[in-house]
């Protein structure tokens, strides 16, 4: 083989393009597909975050006589119409849920109480939950200004744990709710595209390494020159390859082929798809998310990077059938749970209409991931998707939290099921009084870092938080149990 053909195979792997970047086991002739399998697919993980939180009657599945005690449904044997409203676009996908009802994000609601003892000076929810969320630790309380988060989140940590060299270590891409929830450090918002074709120009190596450099072609113009024949050599690489691999690997090569092809028609405007640049007037909100979720597909199949998080985009009174003229912030979600002030049962619809609109986004990420043949499974089969929402209720709770966990992650969650914890532990709420509530959202944080093989870490941001009124600290360490076989 020619040093030019070689260069050219490695050029295409790097960008995700060729064969060689795909696990294929047929490929790797005596060698037997279930050891290749074990050892070589590796499992992701995938952060959809969603702003607001659920109508807590249109979600809950939980049994109203056994509130007091764990219990837990098996949603394989249910019925389309068992499902809750919001969860009803995942039935498609119930073999490979855990639907989790009442965790609390207890770090949060604790930070409340600090502020309330003036130990820093915003308590505001919002803001409290999107530093928390995926932190687990003290926000920054920054004079003059909002609190944002305190420490490197989850995401970029199992990111530096799972890296592989040459790749990614993680990608964050989509929206802004106020804050960010991705940080490098405390104060340190991490890196997040909002365009989905920078975010593809970005893994196929095309932005320049220091845009305000202007010495001659760039290398998106190099890349782009050579581009071309890489991917007239990955096709006849393909051609060559396909008749010796079984069916299963055949599959997830033509399906990996035609992805992106896909995205390429679907940036450059060819074949009746509008480009993202082309005409700024045009709406793309629907085609965004699918393209940033065709991207976090293409991402890990390639295993450019084994850890994506997806911000979806905030959604408005019309994108969930709702008049126009209502404010999607104090009209509807500010009026939507039952026992809060203002409750209206209209605006507590619209907050579920709103919420079953990102269940159908969820479900279509399922489906991209789903739709790759890979091993003896799926992309999705190797992969642990899991849908945070910032706070529990458009009202600010941040008690009694839903959370969706999808995949296998090479089979180390028992899905298929709904999951509810009861209300064990005691903390303190922000005007003092102390409530019984589910466990402790970090509990989940640490049950994610086992999925992916981060098993001798044990707590993640704090450890414990204390609980005034008693004077004794609540433990913050170890997974959530129930979760696995």
């Amino acid at each position: 083989m020619s040093t030019f053909r070689k260069d050219r195979r490695r050029f295409m792997t790097a960008l995700g393009l060729g064969a060689g970047s795909l696990f294929l086991p047929s490929r790797m002739g005596g060698r037997s597909q279930t050891k290749a399998q074990e050892t070589e697919i590796p499992t992701r993980i995938l952060f959809f975050l969603t702003p607001h939180g659920m109508t807590p009657p249109f979600w809950h599945m939980r049994q109203e006589a056994m509130l007091a005690a764990d219990h837990e449904l098996d949603l394989t044997s249910m019925a389309e119409g068992d499902f809750a409203q919001i969860f009803r676009p995942l039935y498609r996908h119930r073999q490979k849920l855990l639907l989790l009802d009442n965790l609390t994000q207890a770090t949060s609601i604790r930070e409340s109480g600090r502020v309330r003892d003036g130990i820093g000076h915003d308590a505001n929810e919002h803001h409290l939950s999107q530093a928390h969320l995926m932190t687990g630790t003290w926000t920054v309380q920054r004079d003059g200004s909002t609190a944002i988060g305190g420490g490197r989140s989850l995401d970029l940590h199992i990111g530096d744990m799972v890296g592989q060299p040459g790749r990614f270590a993680n990608r964050i891409y989509g929206f802004r709710h106020q804050h960010p929830y991705s940080f490098l450090g405390p104060n340190e918002p991490a890196p997040r595209e909002q365009n989905p074709a920078t975010a593809f120009a970005d893994m196929m190596g095309y932005l320049p390494t220091d845009p305000g450099m202007d010495t001659g072609p760039t290398r998106e113009d190099l890349l782009r020159a050579g581009r071309g024949s890489a991917l007239d050599f990955a096709a006849a690489e393909f051609d060559h390859v396909l008749p010796r691999l079984g069916s299963e690997d055949a599959d997830k090569l033509r399906a990996h082929q035609r992805l992106i092809r896909e995205l390429e028609l679907s940036f450059s405007g060819v074949g009746g798809t509008p480009s993202i640049a082309c005409d700024p007037d045009v709406s793309l909100s629907g085609n965004e998310m699918t393209q940033f979720m065709q991207l976090a597909t293409l991402a890990f199949s390639c295993d450019v990077t084994r850890v994506v998080t997806l911000v979806a985009r905030g959604l408005q009174p019309a994108d969930f059938g709702a008049p126009t003229t209502l404010n999607m912030h104090q009209d509807i979600a500010h009026n939507s749970t039952e026992n809060a002030g203002g409750y209206d049962p209209q605006m507590a619809q619209y907050m579920a209409d709103y919420y079953t609109a990102y269940a159908n986004q969820f479900a279509e990420l399922l489906d991209h991931l789903d739709a790759v043949p890979e091993g003896d499974g799926t992309v999705l089969d190797h992969t642990c998707v899991v849908w945070l929402t910032e706070l529990s209720t458009g009202t600010h709770w941040r008690d009694r939290m839903p959370c969706v966990v999808a995949g296998g992650a090479n089979g180390y969650f028992d899905t298929g099921r709904y999951v509810y914890y009861a209300p064990t532990n005691t903390v303190p709420f922000s005007y003092g009084r102390a409530s019984e509530v589910g466990p402790a959202d970090s509990h989940l944080r640490v049950s994610l870092m086992h999925a992916m093989g981060l098993t001798d870490q044990n707590s993640f941001g704090l450890e414990e938080i204390d609980i005034k009124s008693s004077g004794s600290a609540l433990s913050l360490r170890g997974p959530l149990p129930r979760l696995t076989a």
